[in-house]
């Protein structure tokens, strides 16, 4: 027992030298390393001046540019679709496409014949005095048969007086009975007529045919919209678009010129007739509407054009 206590302490005494020498070892070995560098720091990029801001008035809002180009329509000043007024199978039609009307010209026609019978009936009726003068004749007898039994009643029979009187008053009902007849054949001898004037169609405008929409032997119904289509082109209106900017530049009666877009050319004066109260904000514009005269109708509509305001023509789009 007691040899192994001894050799308990004899181990534990060369295990602790053991330590102590390897801790010494180590000490020296740490002080031999040279010291740690700090961990490199990543370099901050160079500051960038902020570049200046475009002055307020450098880009001008839409609709504050005096500069930009004022874009304008030329259009017809009317666009008539021309009808009849009562229904029937076209006869004839007497213009075409392109073709200058004036004012009033027949420019179709429809089917009149029952339509010229019916009126020469109701004129006929409508001349016809002979049922009147009988009815006149008549009532005036029976009114002076009434005024005789009048006079000798004391020596007639009540009841033939009475009868006197009666036939005299149903005399002069038929006498106006039958002026009344006349009155309505004169009246549908007027409506007749006037059916035919419906069946001859006329242009209301002076201008150009640009559409034919029926043909001869068509029938024009109820549910036909029109037979043609005229454009009046003098004066010819002129849509403008212009930059909100100029809207002091000008005012409703001033003259300006208008240029319209190649191969027509040239320059011409027109009248502002309308000013728009309502600006298209999205655009910056407001609406004009200009007169052009068009004499012998020398311009054609739907062109386009620019438009020359205070002195300064606008650059072309």
């Amino acid at each position: 027992m007691t040899d192994r206590k001894r050799i308990f302490v004899a181990s534990a005494a060369v295990l602790a030298v053991a330590g102590g020498l390897y801790l010494a070892l180590a000490d020296s070995s740490a002080d031999s390393r040279p010291a740690a560098q700090p961990a490199a720091q990543p370099a901050m990029p160079a500051v960038q001046p902020l570049a200046a801001a475009p002055p307020a008035d450098a880009v001008a809002p839409p609709g504050l540019d005096s500069s930009r180009p004022n874009d304008c329509l030329i259009e017809p000043s009317r666009v008539v679709r021309v009808n009849s007024g009562v229904e029937g199978v076209i006869e004839a039609i007497y213009v075409d496409r392109g073709d200058n009307v004036g004012k009033g010209q027949v420019v179709a026609r429809l089917r009149a014949d029952v339509d010229r019978a019916s009126a020469a009936a109701a004129e006929a009726r409508a001349a016809n005095a002979h049922a009147v003068r009988a009815a006149d004749a008549r009532a005036g007898y029976l009114a002076s048969v009434s005024r005789r039994s009048d006079e000798i009643r004391t020596h007639l029979a009540r009841d033939k007086v009475e009868e006197a009187k009666a036939n005299a008053d149903a005399a002069a009902e038929e006498r106006r009975a039958a002026a009344q007849d006349q009155r309505v054949a004169q009246l549908e001898y007027v409506r007749t007529q006037r059916v035919l004037t419906e069946k001859t169609v006329r242009s209301p405008v002076n201008g150009v045919v640009v559409e034919r929409a029926m043909a001869p032997g068509e029938y024009r119904g109820p549910s036909t919209s029109h037979i043609l289509t005229i454009a009046q082109i003098n004066p010819l209106n002129v849509e403008v678009f212009a930059p909100i900017a100029q809207l002091g530049a000008v005012h409703v009666g001033d003259m300006v010129t208008v240029f319209p877009e190649d191969p027509v050319g040239g320059s011409y004066q027109a009248q502002v007739k309308v000013i728009d109260r309502v600006f298209d904000a999205a655009s910056g514009t407001f609406g004009m509407r200009l007169e052009l005269p068009n004499p012998g109708n020398k311009l054609p509509a739907g062109l386009r054009c620019r438009l020359e305001i205070g002195g300064k023509a606008s650059p072309r789009t």
